[in-house]
């Protein structure tokens, strides 16, 4: 059997740092009996935040090789307030299913994440999005016993557990509320942008061990500004900060310059002035403005700067189905997210 850091480079395609090595410990050696699960996760931008869905599939792969994987959280349910991240998520939970598959050292793995479902399926893994303008494949509710990976916004997955689902049958919500609450790990992305969902979870974790249910739900903010409601041990340890990759990430310079514009009117004068210093500069230029007249005034200057063809607008005015094919087939678009892809364990 690979060790974890073979393991982990088979699935992910990069090497764990300390603290995902710390992290899969942690869930390979806990005491399911006691309240024995880590409550935080503080990990700094740039560090692989989402490798806590990795890390969470091998250690329950692991669990179940050696027989002790009841009890530990069969779903997990990776939740975060912003669309972009949901869908970062799911292509990531996509990757480790497809690693799984197509990946011959990876195959023990695969077979013992297959043995833990009803047999109703051939796949190790079940992957459902639930967002906005998403539809619900259902692939994790088809069979409770699967190991499946549930990545949503915070109010499709709060409404769910509230057993008031958006979209959902009266008849289903119980349903999601059940496979949600039980026997699953919520990871709670960005944590501190959302006190009031981290609260309502927490307080839905504590109601259910006060009760002594069987299986109850776990909960682990995941946030680089973490709010612990008590005393929470670091994930990172000297090790990581000593590291050489993630020394280079956490000493990386991030500047900000401030231009002062004066007058109101002269803002879209200002925001062509400063674009037009990086035009050759070969790297993608966000403009971000707040009034759509002010984007009509910096397109119509821009274009007669000669970028009319490096110009591509994105307003909230425009339909979910409409962004998303920019995504795919605008070639403006398209460069920023094949320029994405080529990030390894820093996609956050």
């Amino acid at each position: 059997m690979l060790s974890f850091s073979e393991l982990f480079f088979e699935l992910t395609g990069h090497p764990p740092f300390p603290w995902q090595a710390r992290l899969f410990s942690e869930f390979a050696n806990a005491d399911l009996r006691k309240d024995d699960f880590r409550k935080s996760c503080d990990v700094p931008t740039g560090l692989g935040k989402t490798s806590v869905i990795a890390i969470w599939l091998l250690a329950l792969a692991h669990r179940a090789g050696r027989g002790d994987h009841q009890g530990f959280p069969r779903r997990l349910i990776y939740v975060v307030n912003r669309r972009t991240v949901v869908d970062q998520a799911t292509r990531e939970a996509e990757g480790l299913r497809k690693a799984l598959t197509t990946k011959p050292g990876l195959e023990p793995l695969a077979a013992s994440l297959r043995s833990l479902g009803s047999g109703f399926s051939e796949t190790a893994l079940a992957i459902s999005t639930l967002r906005g303008e998403f539809a619900d494949n259902a692939e994790w509710r088809s069979d409770p016993a699967q190991p499946a990976i549930i990545v949503g916004t915070v109010d499709m997955i709060g409404s769910r557990v509230l057993f008031a689902g958006y979209g959902c049958g009266f008849k289903s919500k119980p349903l999601h509320a059940g496979l949600l609450g039980q026997n699953s790990l919520l990871v709670h992305d960005e944590a501190h942008l959302e006190p009031a969902f981290q609260r309502l979870v927490e307080t839905i974790e504590s109601e259910q061990r006060n009760h002594r249910e069987f299986r109850p739900v776990r909960v682990m903010q995941l946030t680089a500004t973490a709010r612990p409601s008590g005393s929470v041990e670091s994930i990172l340890s000297d090790a990581d900060r000593a590291h050489p990759e993630a020394l280079k990430r956490l000493r990386a310079k991030k500047a900000i310059e401030f231009v002062d514009v004066g007058d109101r009117n002269t803002v879209s004068q200002k925001i062509v002035e400063c674009a037009l210093r990086y035009k050759d500069s070969g790297n993608a230029i966000l403009l971000f403005l707040r009034e759509l007249k002010q984007l009509e005034e910096v397109c119509n200057a821009l274009k007669k700067n000669g970028l009319e063809g490096r110009l591509q607008r994105l307003t909230g005015t425009m339909r979910g189905f409409e962004r998303e094919a920019m995504l795919k087939d605008n070639p403006i678009f398209a460069r920023a997210s094949k320029q994405r892809s080529k990030d390894t364990n820093d996609k956050d």
